[in-house]
Order: structure tokens, then C-alpha cells, then sequence
């Protein structure tokens, strides 16, 4: 039998709604779930990628070994099992989606073909796949290997006409949203990629190491005004409206230490996805659920989330994380079930 907590809190303080809604259950399935009810699912399901390694020797890696599941068996399958899954969720993903739902899936890279012809089949609309950067990844067998720095996402919509926040207003909000800071940092830091790059590449004999930190300096110096113009055209003239354009790459740092779960993804790439493609008081649907990741993004974000988690150890550790934190936000109307 499914175990269910609910909880909620009211505040009011700046831009923040008047109410936070935390649905939480135990259970291997999301059946329960009403058709079309849900505006986003945003979710980091089993990438059928643990096996175990001699990454543990690493001092610095802080996920020890790549067998994530520690034998419980929720990513530990057979290619042929794990595709059957990828189409049974994606069945799943469409009924309880509305029309005009969107979502954001991560991926391992080997299967990422599998999950997108999943979701075609079951009559979704896979739009672009987004590549997550990790600037802090562990650099394991860096000697043989390109370090594994980057993960994917499949995003797209049931239907049509999906929310996508890439134009909005700044009128009536004091806060920067993260996709406003992130599209400001990109274009500052992709023309200052560019001209350092162009200056190394002209240097007829390699400078010494101190004498290459003032130069770099003094080139970041006189490049950053023109990057910061370019920058700051996403504002209107009236400084009322941003408009991004909002890349299909985009770069957090992955969890490092403290981990709940031994897959966690870090809660402001999990905002900045949901405050792109929700909108506040949206009913977002995580079935994959963890340590509640997605949970605190909504709850930061002022979206419903229904979260679905089939290990019992995280499943309470998620309950008490998100109690923890809307009872750190302002005094909660608890109520379980």
C-alpha cells in the first residue's frame, strides 16, 4: 500500500505566492495520477548505468563507485528491459500531461535515441535535446578518457503551444529570474571565451605563467564593456520586458557532497527549468522523485508538485527535507495522511 504525505504552508513575503502544496508518496507507479492534469513533469528517472567501477580509489569523487542503486535493482536492467520501461513511462507521461503540457526528462547519453523514440511513440513531441554542463565534474581516468561533464535532458510538450518563459515582464518583480541571471552570465562569458582564445592562439611563444595572468587581466579588462552591452540587450528600452533566447546547453554544478541520493541534480538547474516551462501555481509531476530535488525547486518556485518516490530509505529523507524547508520559509499548516 502507497504511503502519502501531504503538506503545506502559507507566506507572504516579495514576489512569493500566499501557498505551497507538497503531495509525497512511496510507490512504484504514478497510475493514481488524473489524466491531464499535470502542467510539467520534471523528472531524472534510472539511467540503467550502474555497474561497478574502481572509482572509489578516487579521493575526490564524491559518488564512490557507479553501481547508484547499491544492489536494490532500480538501475540495474537489461538494454531490452530498460527500452520497455522508457515506452511504458512515456505512456504514463502522456495520459497524465494535459494538452500543452511540457517536460523535461534527463537521460543517459546512451539511451537518449530510445527515450525520444518513446515518447514520439506514446504521442508526445520531443523538441530539443538540452546538454547540462558540469563545470566541477570529477575528472576520473582523465589520462584515457574525456571526462563525463555533461548530461542531457529531453525536452518537449504534449500537443502544442507549451509554456516557455522566454519573454515576460519585469514590472512586478524585485528578483532576478534564473534563466534572466543565466542567459546574462552565457553572453558575458561566451565573448570572453571567444577573445581569450583568439589571444592565445596569436602568441608566437608561450608566456610564462606570470606573465600570462596581467595579460589576461588586462584582456578581460578591455572586453568586458562590450560584453556587458551585448548582455544587456535582452531589456526593453522601457527596462520593463527581457527577451532571451535561450540556448539548448546550459552550465550548473553538479551536487557535490552532502548528498541524499547518489544521483541528486542540483535544485537551481531544477528551478531554472521549471520557472522556463511552468508558470507559479502549476501542478508539476516528478515520478522519479529521490531525495525530493524537484520538491524544493517547486516549492522555491511557487509550483504544486507531486512527488513519487519507490524507495522508502528516500522517500523520507524527501518528506523531511521539504517539511524542513517550508517550515524554514514560514509557520506551516502541517497536515498528514
Amino acid at each position: 500500500m502507497a504511503s502519502k504525505k501531504n503538506f503545506s504552508t502559507s507566506q507572504s513575503s516579495g514576489d512569493v505566492l500566499a501557498s505551497h502544496q507538497v503531495h509525497i508518496v512511496n510507490d512504484h507507479h504514478f497510475k493514481w495520477v488524473q489524466d491531464a492534469s499535470i502542467d510539467l513533469i520534471l523528472t531524472d528517472p534510472p539511467f540503467n548505468i550502474a555497474r561497478k567501477t574502481n572509482f572509489h580509489t578516487y579521493e575526490k569523487n564524491t559518488i564512490n563507485s557507479f553501481q547508484f542503486d547499491d544492489g536494490k535493482g532500480w538501475d540495474s536492467h537489461t538494454p531490452h528491459q530498460f527500452r520497455q520501461m522508457l515506452r511504458d513511462w512515456s505512456t504514463e507521461f502522456y495520459r497524465v500531461l494535459r494538452p500543452g503540457g511540457s517536460f523535461a526528462i534527463f537521460c543517459a547519453d546512451e539511451y537518449v535515441s530510445d527515450l525520444i523514440f518513446a515518447l514520439r511513440d506514446a504521442g508526445l513531441k520531443p523538441r530539443r535535446t538540452v546538454t547540462w554542463r558540469k563545470p566541477n565534474a570529477v575528472p576520473v581516468n582523465r589520462k584515457h578518457l574525456m571526462m563525463s561533464a555533461c548530461e542531457y535532458i529531453v525536452v518537449g510538450v504534449k500537443g502544442s503551444k507549451s509554456t516557455f518563459n522566454a519573454d515576460f515582464s519585469t514590472t512586478h518583480t524585485s528578483k532576478y529570474s534564473l534563466s534572466e541571471s543565466v542567459n546574462i552570465a552565457d553572453k558575458i562569458a561566451s565573448i570572453l571565451d571567444i577573445e581569450i582564445r583568439r589571444f592565445l592562439g596569436d602568441q608566437v611563444n608561450r608566456l610564462e605563467p606570470n606573465v600570462l595572468e596581467p595579460a589576461l587581466q588586462s584582456l578581460v579588462s578591455y572586453h568586458l564593456p562590450a560584453a556587458l552591452q551585448r548582455a544587456l540587450k535582452i531589456y526593453s528600452d522601457e527596462q520593463e520586458g527581457v527577451q532571451l533566447c535561450i540556448p539548448n546547453y546550459v552550465m550548473f554544478n553538479s551536487k557535490a557532497g552532502n548528498r541524499l541520493h547518489p544521483t541528486e541534480k542540483p535544485v537551481p538547474l531544477l528551478r531554472y527549468l521549471t520557472e522556463l516551462l511552468s508558470n507559479p501555481g502549476d501542478s508539476v509531476l516528478d515520478p522519479f522523485a529521490g531525495s525530493g530535488s524537484t520538491g524544493e525547486a517547486c516549492v522555491l518556485t511557487n509550483r504544486k508538485v507531486h512527488l513519487v518516490e519507490r524507495d522508502l530509505e528516500f522517500y523520507e529523507k524527501a518528506h523531511h527535507r521539504l517539511l524542513a524547508l517550508v517550515d524554514s520559509l514560514s509557520p506551516p499548516l502541517l497536515d498528514e495522511i
